[in-house]
Formats: C-alpha cells, structure tokens, sequence
C-alpha cells in the first residue's frame, strides 16, 4: 500500500474509537473515558500500518513497535486504573465542563473526542513515517534516540509509581514535593517530551525528518495546553502551599546550581 493509504488507516482506526467513545462519555457523564484510547491507540494504529505493510522485521520497525507499545500499553494501564480507582472525572474535564455548561456535551465530541483523534495521529506521524522507510541499519542517531525514549519512559514510569504511593496515603489537600517533584514540577511530563523526541530521533535516522512535527506537537501541548499548564493551574487553586513549590522547583529540568533561582509558572 502507499504510505499515506496506510497513514490514512491509521487516523480512521482512531478517530473511529475516540467518535465511539464519545456516548459512552455522555451516559457516564465522564469525558475521561477519551484517556482509555490515547496511550493504546498508538500501538493499535501503528500494529495496524505494520500489518498492512507486510509486517516488516527489520531493526528499526522492531525497534519502534517495541518502543511504543511499551509506552502505549504502560499509559493505557495508568490512566484506566486511576480513574476506577478515583471513580469521577478527571479534574482537567470537570473545568471545562463547568466552563462550557450545558453546552459540553455536543462541544466535547469535536475539542475533546475527534481533536484528540486528530492530535494522536500528528504525534504518531514519526513512528509511522519510521516503521514504513526502507530498511536501514540503526546507526548513531537510531541507537541514541533509543536511548533517549527508554529513558523518558523510565522516567515516566518512576514519577507515576511515586504519585500512585503519595496519593495512597496523603490527606486531601496534600501536594506532593519529594521523590523526583522536589527537583522538577512535572517529572511524567518531562519523560514523555523525552521519549517521542527520541522516537523522532529513531524515525529522522531512515529519512523521517519532516516529522519533526510529531515532537514539536506533542511538547508544545504538555508545555503549553493540556499538559503542564492546565495541571499547574488546577494544583494552584486546589493546593495549599503550590506557589511556594514552583517558585523553587523547575517545571521540566532541574536546575544546575542550587543557588539558581526559577520563576513560577
């Protein structure tokens, strides 16, 4: 098939389970069910161009499906498990459902279920365009954008379990600021802009460097839109103690010099 035939499929399989999801959200009155699709819905889409391409197994397609569905599957599990164990709408959704009123539940199919479709296929593109490349032997570039995305998993994976403890035994109320958020505010968020750049490093190494789209995106929205931003604003007015945190710990790298100091948000 040609790749953007096998482009096109991805986008359908995801648009097609978020649009699904979308009246599941309204008799549940919970738009966190979109959460469920985000992380597996790249593995899916990316099983389902590799399927159609006649299951490459060369390195680096090996190498990207392993990636990804690693984190895929890892993220799918978090957010499922915290929100049956939370048992009520994410907080970022609650915000804008009482900012949008009753007008939210035709508004979240379009800027909650089918832009969500959209943004995981252009954040996917690097993977995609990586998995569909002639064959190449990994060099230097493949091999540190491995490095790179196993580290930002890592990471990930490390400031969840460590804010799944916290929260197992903290009083309402509580913030968090040990473990690795006393060196920066959002360690999850840090790892996941690390592990799709080193995705992009992986897929640019076999031609793929127009898809630098793909993590410039992504971190622009954990930066700027739905990621950092809107959970800073929530822990700011729900917190105790927020602004003193972020004035003194850094929202993505820690500072070299403890005598530095870093603006809050």
């Amino acid at each position: 098939m040609d790749p953007i035939d096998l482009y096109l499929s991805a986008l359908a399989l995801g648009l097609g389970v978020f649009v699904a999801l979308w009246p599941v959200s309204l008799v549940r009155r919970d738009a966190s069910v979109v959460d469920a699709w985000w992380g597996p819905g790249f593995l899916a889409g990316l099983a389902l161009v590799w399927s159609l391409s006649g299951a490459p197994d060369h390195a680096r397609a090996v190498l990207l499906l392993t990636l990804v569905g690693a984190w895929s599957l890892r993220l799918g599990f978090v957010l499922v498990r915290r929100r049956l164990a939370e048992g009520e709408e994410d907080a970022r959704y609650r915000d804008i459902r009482k900012s949008w009123g009753l007008a939210f539940w035709w508004k979240s199919l379009f800027i909650v279920f089918v832009l969500q479709g959209v943004l995981q296929f252009v954040v996917a593109l690097a993977p995609l365009a990586g998995l569909t490349a002639a064959p190449s032997p990994l060099g230097f570039f493949g091999i540190a954008g491995a490095g790179l995305a196993i580290l930002g998993l890592a990471l990930e994976t490390q400031a969840d379990r460590e804010l799944d403890r916290f929260k197992a035994t903290a009083k309402p109320g509580a913030l968090m600021t040990t473990g690795l958020r006393a060196h920066v505010r959002h360690p999850n968020y840090a790892g996941e802009i690390a592990f799709w750049w080193g995705i992009w490093l992986v897929a640019a190494e076999a031609g793929a460097f127009w898809t630098i789209l793909s993590p410039l995106l992504l971190t622009f929205l954990l930066v700027k839109i739905s990621g950092a931003a809107m959970t800073g604003d929530h822990l700011r007015r729900s917190k105790p103690g927020y602004a003193e945190w972020a004035a003194r710990t850094p929202a993505f790298l820690p500072r070299l010099s403890r005598n530095a100091r870093m603006p809050a948000e």
